[in-house]
């Protein structure tokens, strides 16, 4: 594996983790900044194993060969480098996935002692989770099918929350008009803020997603939903803004 895709395959937590630590005001900084060390994996690998030592070690070379390179060559560059360098230190040393699987359980424990919910409820929110349950059936009722192809081979199909759960209040957690139903690899896209929808439907890939990899997942932005109603939007519209790359 060539250095670079060891940063593709930590992108997208690292830029969920921005978001989530409210690290900067503006998405294009967010997006900066993956750019930024995008370009630094081409010579170094930048995943959770990074150091401290092995951050200054890269900052030392990258100051030594600055005259070797067009881009990020200059002194007020290199600092760019430098703290989006430093943001992904903090991020490797945050076991972030972790992070996210406490908090999702730390979520469904006060879910199960939370006595203003009635018992069948709390079990439907808490299998929500995994895509079964009421939820499921839900989808399965409104998409008849992929939500994207028309596959109707449901045990194949995976049900996504739009908005996601962690994020969700308990009635947004069984809305229907939160969820899509998609085959495997639109569903890992999606969660993974690869792709999102526009409010027509309209199919929009990340410009971090890999041309290769658009091809390999079987992706294009000819795609898309096959049956958008209004109130998917507010959902819709907290992906493409909090979500997608």
């Amino acid at each position: 594996m060539n250095t670079e895709q060891y940063f593709i395959n930590e992108q997208s937590d690292f830029y969920h983790y921005l978001i989530e630590t409210n690290a900067f005001k503006s998405r294009q900084t967010y997006r900066d900044y993956i750019t930024r060390l995008k370009y630094v994996s081409r010579f170094f690998r930048l995943d959770k194993t990074l150091t401290k030592e092995q951050f200054e070690f890269i900052m030392e070379e990258l100051r030594r060969t600055s005259h070797e390179r067009t881009r990020y060559n200059t002194p007020s560059g290199i600092r760019d480098i430098g703290s989006g360098l430093k943001k992904f230190l903090e991020y490797a040393q945050s076991d972030y996935r972790k992070h996210i699987q406490d908090s999702v359980i730390s979520e469904v424990n006060s879910i199960k002692e939370d006595n203003s919910i009635e018992t069948t409820e709390k079990e439907a929110i808490i299998i929500s989770r995994v895509g079964q349950g009421v939820f499921r059936l839900k989808l399965i009722s409104y998409w008849n099918g992929c939500s994207i192809t028309g596959c109707k081979n449901y045990p194949l199909l995976m049900a996504s929350h739009i908005k996601p759960w962690r994020k969700s209040n308990n009635k947004q957690r069984l809305d229907p008009f939160n969820g899509l139903l998609l085959l495997p690899n639109l569903d890992k896209l999606f969660d993974r803020g690869y792709i999102s929808f526009d409010n027509k439907g309209r199919m929009i890939c990340s410009d971090f997603l890999p041309d290769d990899d658009r091809h390999f997942f079987g992706v294009s932005q000819s795609m898309r939903l096959r049956n958008i109603d209004s109130k998917h939007f507010p959902y819709l519209q907290y992906h493409r803004e909090h979500c997608l790359l």
